[in-house]
């Protein structure tokens, strides 16, 4: 999402589905989302050839899809969902089937497309084989926020906590969260801690742009979250509250969903080089990993 697209209207959701049970949690929120936006819903299953070639050497396929063709059997119960759906919840609800490698279909679609998101199920480990390490992929390759989805009550979120730092990414993951969930009470999160601001923030060249030294970054960090809090009020209506914490950011994070009781948290996805790449990235798994609760991807 590019910075100025996080204030478009939302008209586009996409819901990943392989009609398993975390992917019924991504299709249930989506469905709210749609709903609450008066948006479309673009149920979207990629079908992997290759998954299946290599299960062909082990089990008869035609047998086990006994009504038919693979790849047809599951456009018509795909189809089938997706008008149950539209029904249900009075929402426009298009099956659509990729085929190939599930990250690069739905890399695809979303280019193609530009949705306002895509909801994706999770297991209970994101590097799980399956539905986990497509979210991985996924995340690395959607030009689009990411809402991963838990199993569970689906009610729009009240409480949402966003993480925001110096950059760009994590601006646009707050600035996303407020265009999504307008409605929720929306707190804002930096995390000051030596280590990382020498090893990331220096590899990135923030720390030539602010100085150095823990007070620099303490300032910095209040001026961006002051400033970010402004933007999200003007689209929420409400005040959005702030906290400078002192730690390591996943747990700064972790406490602080916790803390508010948040449904969801937001968080950017960086990539301003190997070591910062490494690092960021890992404080996102470790908010899914350590996190009950749905999380916000924004690259």
């Amino acid at each position: 999402m590019k910075p100025d697209e996080s204030a478009k209207p939302v008209r586009r959701v996409v819901a990943l589905s392989d009609f398993t049970p975390g992917s019924q949690a991504a299709v249930a929120r989506a469905m709210q989302l749609a709903k609450a936006h008066g948006a479309r819903v673009d149920l979207l299953h990629a079908f992997d050839v290759s998954a299946l070639a290599a299960l062909r050497g082990v089990f008869d396929v035609d047998r086990l899809f006994s009504d038919g063709p693979a790849a047809g059997v599951v456009k018509q119960r795909l189809s089938e969902v997706a008008a149950s759906l539209a029904a249900q919840h009075a929402v426009e609800v298009e099956a659509c089937f990729g085929v190939g490698d599930p990250a690069t279909a739905i890399a695809a679609h979303v280019k193609a497309l530009h949705p306002a998101v895509v909801v994706i199920g999770l297991r209970a480990h994101p590097a799980d084989p399956g539905m986990g390490s497509t979210l991985l992929r996924v995340l690395r390759r959607v030009e689009c926020p990411v809402l991963v989805a838990r199993a569970g009550q689906v009610q729009p979120y009240r409480t949402v906590l966003s993480a925001v730092d110096l950059r760009d990414a994590s601006r646009r993951a707050a600035l996303a969260a407020a265009t999504l969930f307008p409605d929720a009470k929306h707190h804002l999160m930096s995390a000051l801690d030596l280590v990382w601001e020498r090893e990331v923030w220096s590899a990135s060249g923030v720390q030539a742009r602010i100085g150095a030294g823990a007070e620099a970054l303490r300032g910095a960090l209040t001026d961006r979250l002051g400033e970010v809090a402004r933007v999200m009020g003007t689209r929420t209506g409400s005040a959005v509250t702030t906290v400078l914490a002192e730690a390591p950011p996943s747990r700064a994070i972790v406490d602080g969903v916790r803390a508010l009781g948040a449904d969801c948290v937001a968080v950017g996805r960086h990539g301003q080089g190997l070591l910062a790449e490494r690092l960021i990235g890992s404080t996102a798994l470790d908010v899914l990993h350590h996190t009950s609760r749905d999380v916000l991807v924004v690259s």
